[in-house]
């Protein structure tokens, strides 16, 4: 059970630092105009609609018993990982 804890508050953790990631992406589009604006807008609304799924899976974690746990833990894993990447090549199109 208490590695069950550990993990809810590390992915809290990393839900938090993902919203501050995100809101650093919104402040860095000032920076650019039109198409490409529109479209890293586009990816910013894709990456937070994930990061809100993300939330929504860690409270039906938290909710499961421990038979279940292992078994949504991974599918929460693989979906963090596409977000965290969907992330990082935001971070990257805006440094261009």
């Amino acid at each position: 059970m208490q590695k069950k804890q550990a993990e809810v508050e590390a992915m809290e953790s990393r839900l938090a630092e993902m919203s501050k990631r995100i809101g650093k992406l919104k402040e860095r589009l000032t920076t650019v105009r039109g198409e490409v604006k529109t479209e890293l807008e586009r990816r910013i609304d894709t990456a937070t609609a994930g990061q809100e799924e993300q939330r929504r899976r860690l409270h039906q974690l938290k909710d499961t018993g421990l038979e279940q746990w292992d078994s949504l833990k991974d599918q929460a894993g693989k979906a963090w990982d596409g977000l965290e990447k969907s992330l990082q090549d935001l971070a990257a199109s805006l440094k261009k």
